[in-house]
Order: C-alpha cells, then structure tokens, then sequence
C-alpha cells in the first residue's frame, strides 16, 4: 500500500491484525499494534477486540486484561464481545477467579451478556464441579430474555457426565425441549460417552436407538464413543456388529477406530488378531498404523506371548520407520520387571541406555544382543 502511494486506515490496520493472530504470529501483531499508535490510528471496538480475542486464544490473559483496561483508559468501553472473549479466554484456562471477576465487571459496567458469554460462565462452573451454580445461570438466562442454546446445554451436559452425574445429564436433554432446544450429535456423544464409561450399556444402546429415531446421523466420533465403551467392557463380537453398521452406513474408520480394535484385541490374548489387522490396513492403504497401534501390540506381546517376541516386533516397528517413544519404553521395563524380577531389569536397562538402544540408528544386532541379555538375565535370577 504505501509503495503504490495508498495509506491505511483503522480497517486495514485491523484486517492485517486479525491475519497476524488467525495464523498465531502474535509477536508480528504487536508490533502492527505499536505502529497504529505510532502514525496516529485510534484503535475502534473492532481493533480492540480482534486484539483481545487474539490475546486470550494464545493465552496471554494479563495482556488481554490489560489492554481491556487501556481501552476504557481511552474512552472505548468495552462491550459484551469484549468480555465474552475475556470469559472465554479464563474458562478455557481454568481460572475460575478470572472469568468470575470479568462477569462481575460487565454487569457492574452495565453491559448485559450475551449467550456466548453465559455458556463460557456454565463451562467453567463445571469445571470446577459447581453444578448448582451452572444450572441457576441457565435458568437464568432465560428469564434475561437471553435463552441457552444447544451448546449451552452440551456444555452442562459434558461437565455433569465428565463427573459422573450421568443421571442429571439425561434429565437436562429432557430439560432441553423445555427451551425448545433441539439436541444435536454432539449433545448425544457426550451422553454416550458417560453412560459407557460407567458400563451402563444397555441405556447407551437405548440411547443409541433413540439416535436413529430422531433422525440423526450417528458420525465417527460417537462410532468410536461406542466402540471403546464396548470393547473396555469385553464385548468385541457386539464392537465388530457396530463396525459392520458403521461401514454400511457409509461412515469411514480412522486411527481411533483401528487403535481401538487393535488395543481390545490385545487386552484379551488374541494379539496375532491384532497383528493380522494391522497389517491388513496397512497393505489396502488404509491407514497407516502409528506408534499407539505398535505399542498396543507390543504390551500384548509382552503379556500374553514373551520377551523374545516383545524384541523381534520392537525390530519390526523399527524397520518400517516407526520411532520408539516413552510409552514404548514404558511397556518393556513393566515386562523387564514382570519377567526378570526386580534386579535383572535394572542391568539391561542400564546397558540400553549405555548403547541407545532406541536411537534411530538401531540395527538388528544390538536387538540380537539384547534377547541375548534378556535370556542371561532370567538365568541369573531364576
């Protein structure tokens, strides 16, 4: 603009802003905001609350208070997205003290909130386990003429099954159609996903029948909220049935879904099961198995099957370029440990480290090595 004679005004200036934070270049949006001060731009509401949002998305929540305050400072007064962002940015933080003194703020400033800015308030008292409090502040809006939408309820309904207060959460989707809200995907995901970590499958799968006769299209997330519940319980004839389902229903597996089949497998013994998966996905491409599915096999090798064959499939790992990370490590000393007793594990572990056995150079003779190891180290302490 200023090679071809243009000058910027506030809108530019806040068009460029609003890019600098979108792509989380915040020191490059700073530096834009010193300069609009530097050649005499007044910062509008605009300009103000792309900043604050941008602040609060990246976290630097002091920063975002402040400059709240430098707005008032010069006569800009802040308004219900101003602080909407503000509740956001605390809630998402955790910081209860935070959202609740910018609530106090906006009401005493005379600035009624906004659903967007209620729901922040709802997330957070859940967070923090108030239920009573959330559930007032959803009566409440409603009274304020401002009444709580889908997400407003999902968000409730999320806090009360992350606590297990599943039975209040299926009573708030019956509270919904109260304030003719219509529940949503996500609404029934969330109650899926609490009824199933309680094993209360038989009003998950009733649930999942109401599902249908809504109308609404199960999508991927609540196949894989099913298939964890179901497989976490031991049935993995019922998991393939909803596989099945979910495949005719044109709904297409990703990571989760595998990672989920393949790590139930394996928790029952049947690891050449898991191991003829893998390897099935990955040769019609599609999928490529990551290092959750390797571990997966590789604790239900060291369970059900032994050492050795722990060694060879850590090599098989290696050699198609799947890099060892803590969680691999973890598995192999709880099976040092389980095999070797508790002072074996201690001199091959020390001698892993010694010669970096999960260095991205590992070759088949240092694992060859190791077996070796593994096999004198439980003659020594049998």
């Amino acid at each position: 603009m200023f090679v071809r004679g243009c000058s910027p005004n506030i809108h530019s200036f806040t068009s460029l802003l609003k890019g600098y934070l979108l792509g989380r270049r915040l020191y490059e949006a700073l530096d834009l905001w010193k300069r609009m001060a530097r050649e005499g731009f007044m910062p509008n509401i605009v300009a103000y609350n792309t900043l604050i949002h941008g602040l609060c998305t990246s976290g630097n929540m002091d920063e975002a208070v402040s400059v709240s305050y430098q707005m008032e400072e010069k006569g800009c007064h802040p308004n219900v997205t101003t602080y909407s962002a503000l509740i956001d940015g605390f809630a998402k933080a955790g910081n209860l003290v935070g959202a609740s003194e910018t609530w106090n703020r906006m009401i005493s400033n005379g600035c009624s909130p906004n659903v967007v800015a209620y729901t922040c308030m709802v997330g957070i008292l859940c967070r923090n386990s108030m239920f009573n409090q959330a559930h007032s502040l959803i009566e409440k809006m409603a009274l304020e003429n401002c009444p709580p939408n889908t997400i407003t309820f999902n968000t409730f309904i999320k806090g009360l099954c992350g606590c297990g207060r599943e039975d209040w959460a299926m009573k708030v989707l019956d509270q919904m159609k109260q304030y003719r809200c219509k529940p949503n995907i996500t609404t029934y995901n969330e109650l899926l996903d609490g009824l199933l970590k309680v094993n209360r499958l038989k009003e998950a799968f009733e649930l999942v029948m109401d599902i249908e006769e809504s109308g609404i299209e199960l999508n991927i997330v609540s196949y894989n909220t099913i298939l964890h519940g179901v497989c976490h319980a031991g049935m993995l004839d019922e998991a393939f049935k909803f596989m099945g389902k979910m495949l005719v229903g044109g709904t297409k597996p990703d990571a989760i879904t595998f990672n989920i089949l393949i790590y139930a497998y394996c928790r029952q013994g049947k690891v050449g099961n898991a191991i003829q998966l893998l390897d099935r996905i990955r040769a019609r491409g599609e999928w490529n198995p990551d290092i959750i599915s390797y571990n997966s096999i590789l604790g239900g090798i060291c369970n059900w099957i032994g050492l050795e064959e722990a060694f060879n499939f850590l090599q098989k790992m290696l050699n198609e370029g799947v890099r060892p990370n803590i969680a691999t490590w973890n598995v192999l000393v709880r099976c040092f440990f389980s095999n070797l007793g508790h002072l074996g594990p201690v001199h091959v572990l020390d001698d892993i480290m010694a010669r970096k056995f999960f260095s991205s150079s590992m070759t088949q003779q240092p694992l060859c090595d190791l077996c070796g190891m593994v096999a004198a180290g439980t003659d020594s302490v049998a």
